[in-house]
């Protein structure tokens, strides 16, 4: 009980709200009290006369959601000095909303697991085809290689955010947990400027006249892993100086240093938009004609990216136009879509870039003829050393053999 009551005084700072005049009296006349304490929801009730009606704002936050702090909440400090069983929250009207809608966010938790797994399942399937098909090495595929990779990151951290994160190790906001939320958020900084890489490609090997043999793998390993790092470290910075708080996850309001990471993924995507306009207008202009190998490799490559980069783009810009507000339909949808795309993406990319690539799906097939082939001579090797010889064959073939000497 006195922790529960230190922990109740380090977070309660509420004047007395009294209810009427002669209830107070009484209260303070007869000596009795409700003691200090916090209710299942987190809201603080300071000590209070017998017989008084105390009103506190709603909740900022609960469930990690925050919600309107103008208006109140209200408790009974009955007469007996204990407070009545629950506080009345009805003016809360976004607690009302989460109780609503609570099998949706279930729901979205289970979408979100799962298309997690999924996608992580496709990463990996991905990431060893690409890492055992040697005859397809090239700077392309190695590109795409280096995203799958990418995506594998960013999706295990999720996982360890998932299984680590609770209320309490965000309060406590321990070295660790900083570090596994800027880990977090560095992997998902790689998939942008990897995606970047990918357009860069593109765009060389198709707008501008360079060849892409002048092209190195170096320059994008700096771009894909090496440009992500500082900007990390500069928020990281920030947030240590300025908003120092629940394991550096959310924003406390006034502050941007979000926006030291977010700024430059917003960047990357609308230059890479540039780069498909400029794409889309060659190839429909010079390359219609054109039949080469190469060609349609960098056809169907822009097909892919421009599947994949709306998908990108839009998942996270779906972030800024939230609905929020008391509209329950629109958050719900915004819950169910923003679930499916986000835990999903990693899916996409395997299917696009490595399931659907014509040269993995060549090089597997070969694979797979030239493995039957070894199964089969195997096989037939094995049944020709396991026919029996008996003597009278022996002696039969050797007969045979001097007969026709």
């Amino acid at each position: 009980m006195n922790a529960c009551l230190s922990v109740a005084m380090y977070y309660c700072n509420c004047p007395l709200t009294h209810g009427g005049f002669y209830e107070w009296m009484y209260g303070y006349i007869s000596g009795v009290f409700c003691e200090l304490s916090m209710d299942g929801i987190g809201t603080c009730w300071p000590r209070s006369a017998a017989g008084e009606l105390i009103s506190r704002p709603c909740p900022e936050q609960f469930n990690g959601i925050h919600y309107n702090t103008t208006n109140r909440v209200y408790r009974d400090c009955q007469l007996n000095g204990s407070w009545a069983p629950r506080g009345n929250y009805s003016q809360c009207t976004e607690i009302i909303v989460l109780r609503k809608s609570k099998v949706h966010y279930q729901v979205a938790v289970i979408i979100n697991y799962l298309g997690h797994c999924i996608s992580l399942g496709a990463l990996l399937l991905a990431f060893t085809l690409f890492m055992r098909l040697r005859s397809i090495r090239c700077l392309r595929n190695i590109i795409h290689w280096n995203l799958i990779s990418a995506f594998i990151l960013r999706n295990a951290t999720w996982f360890i955010v998932q299984l680590t994160m609770n209320p309490a190790v965000t309060e406590s906001n321990q070295v660790w947990c900083r570090l596994v939320t800027a880990g977090y958020n560095y992997f998902h900084v790689t998939n942008f400027f990897w995606m970047f890489g990918e357009g860069c490609y593109l765009h060389t090997a198709v707008v501008l006249t360079y060849s892409t043999d002048k092209l190195r793998k170096w320059m994008f390993i700096c771009i894909g892993w090496g440009i992500p790092f500082p900007i990390i470290v500069a928020w990281a910075f920030g947030k240590l100086y300025y908003d120092n708080e629940k394991c550096w996850f959310g924003k406390r309001a006034g502050v941007y240093t979000d926006y030291i990471y977010q700024g430059p993924m917003i960047l990357v995507l609308l230059i890479n938009f540039v780069f498909l306009f400029n794409i889309v207008r060659i190839l429909m202009t010079k390359l219609r004609a054109s039949t080469t190998s190469e060609t349609i490799q960098y056809r169907k490559a822009v097909k892919a990216t421009l599947v994949l980069l709306p998908l990108l783009g839009i998942t996270y810009m779906l972030f800024f136009v939230n609905p929020g507000g008391e509209d329950e339909v629109a958050q719900i949808v915004f819950i169910y879509f923003n679930s499916i795309l986000e835990s999903f993406q990693g899916f996409f990319v395997s299917v696009f870039y490595c399931f659907l690539n014509s040269e993995v799906r060549s090089a597997v097939r070969k694979r797979w003829i030239r493995w039957q082939d070894r199964s089969s001579f195997r096989s037939r090797a094995v049944r020709a050393t396991s026919i029996p010889t008996s003597p009278s064959r022996v002696s039969f073939h050797s007969i045979k053999q001097s007969s026709n000497l």
